[in-house]
């Protein structure tokens, strides 16, 4: 009886834990984000999981897998995340902003690190391999997506094509979170919110003379 017992208790300890891929992607996304990705080692990241190497390889096969796994989850986060805040907006325009309040709201958190998505690009300057190149493309289709989500909010709201004004606006909170970063303060990210509040509300030019 007292032997039958011990297995209970040892499961019960075990209930509710993340299973190892989500222990691995929250370790990566811990040290990828506050240190960076290619100075981290694996074994490392095997340590803060808790997690043995074959597991490692048996759910992604390399740390440039488990990198991208990483990148496309920030990208699910970020689309979800902005996506319920647009929801309780009514107009275009405040949908807009919203990619600059996101960005205000987390940066302090994140300690300033700017985009995570850049930084892994970056990380990667000269892509050798299938898998680095992934990273570089799945870090380039969250911005393509900012860029086109922006582009089909301001085109509902100018009633025109509106892609060059959205670029600018993709331009200016880019430019934001790189100042922030420098200046470790949110006053280049607010200065960046209201300059594209401005290009926004700006009357469209007249070019009939």
């Amino acid at each position: 009886m007292e032997s039958a017992a011990k297995p209970a208790r040892a499961s019960g300890r075990r209930k509710g834990r993340p299973s190892p891929r989500e222990r691995l992607l929250a370790s990566a996304t811990h040290l990828f984000t506050t240190e960076g990705i290619r100075v981290i080692g694996i074994d490392r990241i095997l340590r803060e999981a808790d997690v043995a190497k074959a597991s490692l390889y048996s759910l992604f096969g390399s740390k440039d897998a488990l990198v991208v796994a990483y990148v496309e989850q920030l990208d699910a986060q970020w689309r979800a995340a902005w996506s319920a805040r647009a929801a309780e907006l009514k107009t275009p325009d405040q949908k807009v902003l919203a990619f600059f309040d996101q960005c205000i709201e987390e940066e302090p958190a994140k300690n300033f690190r700017g985009s995570h998505f850049l930084n892994a690009a970056t990380e990667y300057p000269r892509p050798e391999t299938d898998l680095e190149h992934k990273i570089v493309a799945t870090a380039q289709a969250h911005r393509r997506w900012c860029e086109e989500t922006i582009t089909q909010l301001l085109t509902e709201l100018n009633g025109y094509p509106s892609a060059s004004v959205a670029r600018q606006v993709l331009v200016f909170l880019e430019g934001g979170l790189a100042g922030a970063t420098m200046a470790q303060n949110l006053e280049p990210l607010k200065t960046a919110r209201e300059l594209a509040d401005q290009l926004i509300s700006a009357p469209p030019a007249d070019y009939s003379i």
